[in-house]
């Protein structure tokens, strides 16, 4: 829970969501990832490396057959390593052969060619985009909409 505290406080991660970071206390944000991790429509997943905690992959919004995949990995010096890839792809793996489902949809920002690259590689096509207002800096950016269906 401390890892993801601190992933939630890193202006970086924050800033590729268009978010601000997390200004609760970690008591405070305990409590909060107690509840959303109880909440059985929300799936979270820690990933992990050489059993440390890097990231956290969550599966949301599960309606119409399809649902939405989040993911993030916290220490700045294993982004772009691959952890992404390979949780992305074992997510949908898991989605489609054991929970059923028959689309995952995905979003990032322009400006995030990281997570671009993770939704491609994983088969993800781009389907539409929209503007987003950041509450962090009353920026305007553009979202980008993936989705990957199963295939028949």
């Amino acid at each position: 829970m401390e890892a993801a505290y601190s992933w939630d406080r890193d202006p970086e991660l924050a800033a590729w969501n268009g978010r601000s970071p997390i200004r609760v206390s970690l008591p405070a944000a305990r409590r909060d990832y107690l509840a959303r991790w109880e909440d059985r429509s929300v799936k979270t997943y820690i990933i992990e490396a050489e059993r440390e905690p890097i990231g956290m992959a969550t599966l949301y919004d599960f309606r119409k057959g399809g649902c939405e995949l989040g993911i993030k990995i916290g220490p700045n010096d294993l982004r772009g390593k691959g952890y992404a890839s390979e949780a992305v792809e074992l997510l949908i793996q898991y989605v489609f052969e054991t929970l059923g489902v028959e689309n995952v949809r995905g979003s990032t920002l322009s400006h995030n060619h990281r997570m671009q690259r993770v939704f491609e590689k994983n088969g993800f096509e781009q389907v539409g985009d929209g503007t987003l207002l950041s509450r962090y800096d009353n920026r305007r950016y553009t979202e980008l909409f993936y989705e990957r269906r199963r295939e028949k």
